[in-house]
């Protein structure tokens, strides 16, 4: 019971997002250059980290409204993460995969979103919330971004039943009053 209350007290701190849409900060950004967005969390937000061979996101129908063929979204038109990049005026983030794997452009920021992930490790063996923040600090170490673009850049961080699930999994029970 103790490990299910600090998962839900983790996820409703984590879930938070600030905008801070402000002129006075939305004009300094532009003077600190290009803005960046860096993404963590589960497949609400994950743009094609989750393996082909484990995710149905790489098969239709997923991908058909946009971008127009499966692309490893788990939907089949924009997810969050698109219309936060959207409302800060740049691309989506390229998956934290595609980049490792062929150092594409990351002008944008960093997707490292995976499907099936959580707070804590899951049924679905994605890299959970601190793996995913430790691939964030290797790309920070390898200084692939200047402290400009990382004091211009936001965190979406989003994470949805996973945990739950894998609780619930494992014999856990939900508390009901009556």
């Amino acid at each position: 019971m103790e490990k299910f209350l600090v998962c839900f007290f983790l996820l409703a701190v984590i879930g938070v997002l600030e905008v801070h849409a402000t002129r006075e900060s939305y004009q300094q950004q532009q003077k600190n250059g290009r803005r960046k967005l860096f993404v963590f969390g589960d497949s609400y937000v994950d743009t094609g980290n989750t393996p082909k061979f484990l995710a149905n996101s790489w098969k239709e129908p997923y991908g058909i409204t946009f971008p127009g063929k499966p692309s490893g979204r788990f939907s089949d038109g924009h997810i969050l993460t698109d219309y936060i990049a959207s409302f800060l005026g740049i691309g989506s983030p390229l998956p934290y995969q595609s980049w490792k794997s062929g150092g594409k452009s990351i002008q944008d920021g960093i997707n490292f979103a995976h499907g099936g992930s959580g707070v804590f490790n899951t049924i679905y063996f994605q890299p959970n919330m601190t793996t995913q923040i430790d691939y964030f600090r290797q790309a920070i170490k390898q200084k692939i971004y200047s402290k400009q673009d990382l004091n211009s850049s936001i965190a979406l961080v989003s994470l949805a039943g996973n945990d739950y699930a894998t609780y619930l999994s494992q014999n856990g029970t939900l508390l009901v009053s009556g």
